[in-house]
């Protein structure tokens, strides 16, 4: 079983050696065609070099026995050539099958392998040792000739190679020489040597064919994406020689006519494209041999606009420069839309002006640029003074027309380098440069005065006028958030001092805000450390001139300023909503200080329109009247007409809900608003207290003396005590008593102190510092926070 083993292992191994190697039936039948190919070229150099070879056998023997030996079989090989010559011709015409020629060529091979493998037999017994040596040389040089010509086709070669080395064996072994048996030996070696060689030359051949194959399957795969890439996409190839010019047309549009002749061969690269940065930058990248990337350029051509988007790099052949090659994209519509997208970015959509970020863009431009002499330059900040109540009563479509004529307006008054721009809402802002001889005043009353004029919306007529911050340009500033900012509090300084008016900046104004923003830093720094403090003025009964009451006002312990007056905080502590924990802590204190007070003296606290809002506000009543033991009609709210101007049916609200705990309410400043009558009939006040401005001009004018006297009789009518600010001479009090004034409340009676101060006008109770509370009192107030609340959410 071993030996039968070994014998079909054995064949197998042959079979490997002298067949061809294992393939696919596809490159296998390209490989016999590249054999069949190999061998019919070499047909006439073999015929040939066998006809030489012929010749100088017949010359070196042709004195010996054997020379009419050597005739007849030089005829036999001219035959067998004549008959290699004609079948190839017959081949080359013929459609014979390719296993059938090369099974030709395998005989043809072993034939002329017979027939000069009989010549050492012919000549060896006969030949001396000189012919002996001629004649294994010349059949060596034939079979290792040989051998390699047909190696391309292992059978041939070994065919021809096998007859010819055994012969030359056989003819050394037959002579009896030990010389030519070495020789013989010799030659089976060089047998098998050449039996190696052919099977490495057929690999090489073989793996040379197969390589080629892989690289031609390659190219078609990558024609095949690319000429799929190029009919599915709107991207195509290019490509240039050294010098820029196209060498081959993009697929894409190859066979259509294009509307721009440019695009072809021998035009260059940078030819196509219309002259601006990125076309520099394409030809040097071009000139320096660089890659680019993503270059969108503006095509040449005289249609519509065509942008296409190009990146390309070198090429390079074993380190030489050959060119260009790259991708081309089609970028118009994307293009189009990113213009839109950056337009939309920097022009407003409703009045097609330049918006906010356009605007700073060219305020650091104009920041940049020096100044001109005789020439002043500024910034023109502009606000609408009406506007939410065109957008209230005609709509806000309206609203939106009226920006548009307004945004007319400012490029019609404006000169054409002017920069006119819609910042936001109903803001816009100007950018103008004229002589220094007053012309920038008049254009700025030209400008007020003719965004004044009304305005046609629909049939309806709106007067909408705008008031005007100005900042002009110097070479100091640098920042163009400074001269924002400062544009904009020339702007709030124009509308304070009167609208449709226009104002300069001035430094004047600038350390004001700064100071404003101190106050308020300061502000919220004294909430936390409780530097506020309560005093009090005392009212008085007009008649007995007794102390029935006392109003609480707030005071500002600062640090550095020392005592600050309401005057100059309250409105920034309004501005920043400070004014609510401000409002109660002095309710919480006024009541705490209230415990001192006798039982008939009230408590007057003034609550601002922010504070009524304030959800904590009924809270923290009822709880400092609970904490401190106070009857809730000791306590007494002072409102102004501003409190019930804000949201008046809310605060009408919050008054009866405070009302129904006890609280006294009265109207503060009366007569200084707009519908004192209309909120005295809404709203059933315990108290009135004419303003100071009517009992200031007492004395001298006749007018303020028939308010102040209508007044009191209003009161007396609609069965309400009325209480005098101001009174600071006998003649206002005694005029204010004979007329029906209740109380009086000013410096003639007493500035505002301390408490603790006042003990020459009021005795004041010794108090701990731990009030007990009454359980009934605090469950009163308990019940009334709850109903309070309750009555909150239903509403």
């Amino acid at each position: 079983m071993k030996f039968v083993g070994w014998g079909s292992a054995h064949r197998r191994s042959m079979r490997d050696l002298v067949g061809d190697m294992k393939m696919s039936d596809k490159h296998a039948h390209e490989l016999k065609l590249k054999q069949l190919s190999f061998v019919r070229q070499l047909t006439t150099i073999m015929v040939l070099t066998s006809i030489l070879n012929v010749v100088v056998v017949l010359f070196c023997f042709r004195d010996t026995l054997v020379f009419n030996s050597l005739l007849i079989w030089t005829a036999a090989v001219v035959v067998l050539n004549i008959v290699s010559v004609a079948r190839k011709y017959h081949l080359d015409r013929s459609k014979v099958s390719v296993e059938r020629a090369l099974n030709f060529y395998v005989r043809l091979a072993l034939s002329h392998g017979l027939i000069w493998g009989a010549v050492p037999f012919l000549v060896m017994h006969t030949a001396d040792n000189q012919g002996h040596m001629i004649l294994g040389i010349q059949l060596a040089g034939i079979m290792f000739a040989g051998s390699f010509l047909q190696s391309r086709i292992p059978l041939a070669a070994y065919a021809f190679m096998f007859p010819i080395s055994l012969g030359v064996a056989g003819s050394m072994i037959f002579t009896g020489n030990p010389q030519d048996q070495f020789v013989a030996v010799l030659s089976l070696v060089y047998l098998a040597v050449l039996l190696l060689a052919v099977r490495w030359s057929h690999e090489q051949f073989i793996e040379q064919q197969l390589n080629a194959a892989a690289v031609k399957e390659q190219s078609q795969v990558i024609s095949l994406l690319l000429r799929d890439f190029e009919e599915s996409t709107s991207d195509w190839l290019w490509q240039t020689d050294t010098d820029g010019v196209l060498m081959e047309i993009p697929l894409a549009v190859e066979g259509v006519e294009h509307e721009n002749d440019n695009v072809m061969i021998g035009n260059t690269l940078v030819s196509l494209f219309q002259r601006d940065e990125s076309s520099w930058v394409l030809e040097t990248s071009l000139m320096r041999k660089e890659s680019f990337r993503d270059l969108v350029m503006k095509v040449q051509n005289v249609g519509d606009d065509r942008w296409w988007s190009l990146t390309g790099k070198p090429i390079y052949e074993d380190g030489v420069f050959k060119g260009f090659r790259g991708v081309a994209k089609d970028v118009t519509q994307s293009k189009e839309i990113e213009d839109r997208i950056a337009y939309m970015a920097h022009y407003d959509g409703l009045t097609g002006l330049p918006n906010r970020v356009s605007m700073q863009e060219q305020l650091e431009k104009a920041m940049r640029k020096p100044l001109i002499p005789q020439m002043s330059r500024a910034l023109v900040w502009l606000d609408l003074d009406n506007f939410k109540w065109v957008n209230d009563t005609l709509g806000h479509p309206a609203g939106d027309e009226l920006l548009q004529h307004v945004g007319a307006r400012l490029q019609e008054v404006c000169d054409e380098r002017d920069v006119v721009a819609r910042i936001s809402g109903d803001e816009f802002a100007l950018i103008v440069e004229r002589p220094s001889d007053g012309q920038l005043e008049t254009f700025l009353d030209r400008l007020t005065d003719y965004l004044s004029e009304p305005y046609d919306l629909w049939g309806s007529t709106a007067n909408c006028s705008a008031s005007v911050g100005v900042r002009l340009f110097d070479s100091e500033m640098t920042d163009s958030r400074v001269i924002l900012k400062h544009a904009d509090l020339a702007l709030y300084q124009a509308k304070k001092v009167g609208k449709a008016n226009w104002c300069m900046f001035t430094q004047e104004l600038d350390d004001r805000a700064r100071a404003r923003l101190q106050v308020e830093s300061d502000l919220h720094h004294a909430v936390n450390e409780n530097e506020f403090k309560v005093y009090f003025q005392p009212q008085v009964n007009a008649h007995t001139h007794q102390i029935v009451g006392c109003e609480t006002l707030v005071r500002w312990q600062h640090p550095t300023r020392g005592l600050v007056y309401p005057g100059e905080f309250i409105e920034h502590a309004e501005d920043n909503g400070l004014i609510t924990r401000i409002g109660d802590w002095v309710l919480r204190a006024a009541l705490s200080e209230a415990r001192k007070l006798p039982e008939h003296i009230r408590i007057s606290v003034n609550i601002s329109p922010v504070q009524i809002h304030s959800a904590n506000l009924i809270p923290t009543i009822v709880h400092a009247i609970a904490a401190n033991n106070i009857d809730p009609s000791r306590l007494e709210l002072e409102v102004t007409e501003n409190v019930l101007m804000s949201d008046t049916e809310f605060t009408l609200q919050r008054l009866h809900q405070l009302k129904e705990i006890g609280i006294r309410i009265a109207l503060d400043d009366f007569g200084t608003g707009y519908s004192s009558l209309s909120y005295l009939r809404r709203f059933p006040f315990d108290r009135i207290k004419i303003d100071k401005s009517f009992v200031r001009d007492i004395e001298t004018r006749s007018d303020s003396r028939s308010i102040a006297v209508a007044t009191l009789s209003l009161a007396k009518s609609l069965g309400m005590r009325c209480t005098a600010e101001g009174v600071e001479t006998r003649y206002q009090a005694d005029f204010l008593r004979d007329c029906g004034c209740d109380e009086l409340q000013g410096f003639f009676i007493s500035r505002a102190q301390p408490l603790e101060k006042l003990q020459h006008m009021i005795e004041l109770k010794k108090v701990q510092e731990k009030v007990t509370l009454i359980q009934d009192q605090r469950d009163f107030m308990s019940r009334r926070a709850s109903e309070m609340h309750r009555t909150e959410k239903a509403s």
